[in-house]
């Protein structure tokens, strides 16, 4: 699969990049340093409104009568 960085919009292949979706360790180390100086946010809030945690799902142990 042949794809541009989202650093430096190099192509590259995930076939023979070991970095890839990156073309270079320091294009994933970049990335990495915005991600901890927070310069990309998350648009929306993962879970709706209202939601604070996540449901428990059901024990599979127990029966429903």
């Amino acid at each position: 699969m042949q794809r541009r960085c989202p650093i430096c919009k190099t192509l590259t292949d995930s076939q023979t990049n070991a970095e890839f979706p990156f073309c270079s360790e320091r294009c994933r180390l970049r990335d990495l340093g915005n991600w901890a100086a927070e310069k990309y946010k998350v648009s929306e809030p993962y879970f709706g409104e209202g939601e604070d945690e996540v449901s428990e799902a059901p024990n599979p142990d127990e029966t429903i009568h």
